[in-house]
């Protein structure tokens, strides 16, 4: 009777650990279970959003550029214009861009002279819908389109490419597109030049902003 009233004990124990882990496995779950659930939108969905996100917004270009000495400095340029289309044309417009201060951070002395007085350009970038929570937000992206220059130096026309890249990604809440305002809560949209060619040959490259002595040079804008 003993060893009988023993395992009932061990088997009590076992089972009270058991019904333990099992709880806190449930709660796991049931923590997990909260955290967002994505899937892909429907092309229905992706012309309804991008509806929703078409406009003309106004703001301000804020350049940070290093000009090699390790000391970044900033230069704003205020009442600046961007456009976002539908999804027909899936692009985002930045107008005006004043592709003129660029020439802070070249290092080639003619090139440098050639961009200071280089008009201002519009330059685009391809949008995306990625995917989208069950309450409806939507993760929102782009990428930038190249900038073709034509410049005049050195004795000849040179046809040169400024070449953008951004990791700049947003999440477009369902809240906000139903009252008007998506980028309420997002509402920077950040570049960096990446180099300028001619051709195939690499002018200038602009690797990595941070690092000592190095030219940098990256593009806000930053919506009113």
């Amino acid at each position: 009777m003993v060893r009988l009233v023993s395992r009932t004990i061990f088997n009590e124990k076992d089972m009270m650990r058991k019904l333990f882990f099992g709880l806190l496995t449930a709660l796991i779950l049931a923590a997990c279970s909260s955290d967002p659930v994505y899937h892909g939108m429907t092309p229905q969905q992706k012309e309804d959003y991008s509806k929703a996100i078409a406009g003309k917004y106004t703001g301000t270009y804020i350049i940070i550029y290093n000009n090699g000495l390790n000391d970044a400095k900033a230069v704003k340029v205020e009442n600046s214009q961007m456009t976002i289309t539908d999804q027909t044309m899936h692009s985002v417009c930045f107008h005006n861009y004043p592709v003129s201060q660029l020439s802070r951070v070249v290092a080639d002395s003619a090139l440098a002279e050639a961009l200071a007085c280089a008009p201002n350009v519009d330059f685009q970038a391809d949008y995306h819908f990625y995917d989208m929570q069950d309450n409806g937000d939507a993760n929102w992206g782009f990428e930038p389109a190249a900038i073709p220059l034509t410049l005049h130096y050195d004795g000849a026309d040179h046809h040169l490419v400024l070449k953008l890249n951004s990791q700049t990604y947003f999440l477009l809440s369902k809240a906000d597109l139903d009252a008007g305002k998506p980028f309420a809560n997002q509402s920077v949209f950040q570049f960096a030049v990446a180099g300028i060619y001619e051709g195939n040959t690499l002018l200038q490259d602009f690797d990595d902003f941070w690092q000592d002595n190095e030219f940098g040079y990256l593009i806000y804008f930053q919506l009113e």
